[in-house]
């Protein structure tokens, strides 16, 4: 088995007894694994969930954490898609110099908080949420993805009223920080979404939270 299937293999099992060995035995493999392409051992690490390693990988290579697979992911990017909450955590909490991360898109203009919203993990969503708060960077909540979408408008097409309720209490973001009018590459607002699709009864009190929101940020 190659050396590069050998660590991915660690990377996966979190085993890192073998991947410290492995290092040490091929100090340079990790550069050369990158130049390679494809997913590096820290994209593994994120998919497989295998915290512990996260923070070994960044202090070997710091730059490990701008590095994208042939999708345009981060490591970041992968943690929030998938869910892995803790992981997200570990991340944001080793790239406080760079508090961009949250910002960083996709090939598909995605930041993480459109891929955490698009998976339906509302618990990533909650951490990136809050570490946007903490770094007064919640004006981020604006960016828009390739259609011009907010993640309003991803959380209201796919009728999430639990993340809707979320990212609209006052005690997570400022009402000024989100742009409720923002429009997308086809003119419409997040509101104007739930109008032209409605279908279920539940619709029905999505409108009713975002219109009174609307109302609201008029005062």
């Amino acid at each position: 088995m190659s050396t590069r299937m050998l660590i991915d293999q660690a990377a996966w099992n979190g085993d890192v007894d073998h991947l410290l060995k492995e290092l040490d035995n091929n100090p340079t493999t990790l550069h050369a694994i990158t130049l390679e392409g494809g997913e590096s051992p820290l994209h593994i690490t994120c998919f497989a969930g295998q915290v512990n390693l996260v923070g070994g990988f960044i202090e070997v290579r710091h730059d490990f954490s701008r590095e994208l697979n042939q999708d345009g992911f981060t490591h970041l990017h992968i943690a929030a898609a998938c869910g892995k909450a803790e992981i997200v955590k570990k991340l944001l909490k080793l790239l406080l110099a760079s508090l961009d991360s949250v910002k960083w898109k996709t090939a598909q203009h995605e930041t993480c908080l459109h891929l955490a919203v698009k998976n339906h993990q509302f618990e990533a969503l909650q951490v990136l949420i809050q570490h946007l708060k903490q770094s007064n960077k919640e004006d981020y909540l604006n960016s828009k993805d390739i259609y011009g979408n907010i993640i309003l408008h991803v959380v209201v097409s796919k009728k999430q009223f639990e993340v809707i309720n979320f990212i609209l209490n006052r005690q997570i973001t400022s009402k000024e920080n989100i742009e409720l009018n923002a429009l997308n590459n086809s003119g419409l607002t997040p509101l104007d979404m739930l109008l032209m699709f409605q279908s279920e009864a539940g619709d029905r009190e999505i409108e009713e939270i975002l219109i009174l929101h609307y109302n609201k940020s008029d005062l």
